[in-house]
């Protein structure tokens, strides 16, 4: 387990710019001996883009949850690393939590942007130009639910995968577009409660 919490570990993340420390996953480094003899999975071709990916609990508000933690590399350049979420943490609470409250307060900054897919079941946010965090809902009554958090890295090759990604993939709509949507009757809840969110983050209305 994980002695940081989820925020703390989130955090780390952010300020690291896709980057964590070792010994937080009770390793002494990134190298690939460490992460065999700590039973992690090898995804990839060694010669090529890789990964070594492992699960480990989290503490959340009073209960724990699995993340998974993955180390990417290209043959033996370590280039960053990503986090999958299970399921148990809402977009929106995050959403609350600093420095992406700050950002929502200051929508004129562009330092968030959204992404969705057509039907607004899954999406992604865009933090600071760098950090990528998918999330999407399992029906349209439930919330928007965080499922991995990516870095684009600073490699000139693979630099800008996770954005990428996420704009061929989804759709960038507006601050005032996802208002004007959340007004449809056959808009999900899902996404009217993001909105709520953004908008009470804001001076929007």
């Amino acid at each position: 387990m994980i002695v940081a919490d989820f925020y703390k570990l989130i955090a780390l993340f952010l300020e690291g710019t896709g980057n964590l420390q070792p010994n937080i996953f009770g390793l002494n480094d990134f190298s690939e001996p460490e992460f065999i003899n700590a039973d992690f999975e090898l995804v990839g071709d060694l010669d090529d883009f890789h990964f070594f990916e492992k699960e480990y609990s989290v503490s959340y508000l009073r209960q724990k949850i699995s993340i998974v933690f993955k180390q990417y590399f290209f043959v033996s350049e370590a280039l960053g690393c990503g986090l999958g979420v299970a399921c148990g943490v809402r977009l929106t609470s995050l959403l609350k939590k600093q420095p992406f409250a700050t950002a929502l307060r200051q929508t004129g900054d562009n330092r968030i942007s959204f992404y969705f897919s057509e039907d607004k079941s899954e999406g992604a946010l865009i933090f600071d130009r760098k950090i990528v965090m998918r999330f999407g809902r399992r029906s349209k009554k439930s919330s928007y639910m965080i499922s991995t958090i990516e870095c684009d890295f600073d490699n000139e090759r693979f630099g800008d995968m996770a954005r990428k990604s996420v704009r061929e993939t989804y759709e960038c709509l507006s601050p005032d577009s996802m208002i004007n949507e959340a007004k449809l009757q056959a808009c999900s809840n899902s996404f009217k409660r993001l909105v709520r969110q953004i908008c009470a983050g804001s001076n929007m209305q």
